[in-house]
């Protein structure tokens, strides 16, 4: 966790907020000795594009591949159909 005093000279208010919300990082503010607040970036919600993306990323199977579709093949055909599809 990164500390800086308030009264500072040196400190840009407004680079300061966007290094805690590019870099993802805590700052703790301080006067002295003493703690006085935080800036904590805001976790940004992921959506199927994040997903996408990172899935692509992955590296192939390989040699398991031919198995993970058999397990997986394995479990769905051992699973019963729901009445409801948004039953869990």
């Amino acid at each position: 966790m990164e500390r800086h005093e308030i009264l500072s000279p040196e400190i840009n208010w407004p680079d300061l907020v966007r290094h805690v919300a590019e870099d993802q990082v805590v700052v703790e503010l301080a006067d002295g000795q003493v703690a006085l607040a935080r800036l904590v970036p805001i976790h940004k919600p992921k959506s199927f594009s994040d997903l996408d993306k990172a899935l692509r990323k992955l590296p192939p199977l390989g040699d398991d591949a031919e198995c993970f579709e058999a397990d997986v093949q394995e479990i769905r055909s051992s699973m019963k159909p729901l009445d409801d599809p948004w039953e869990s």
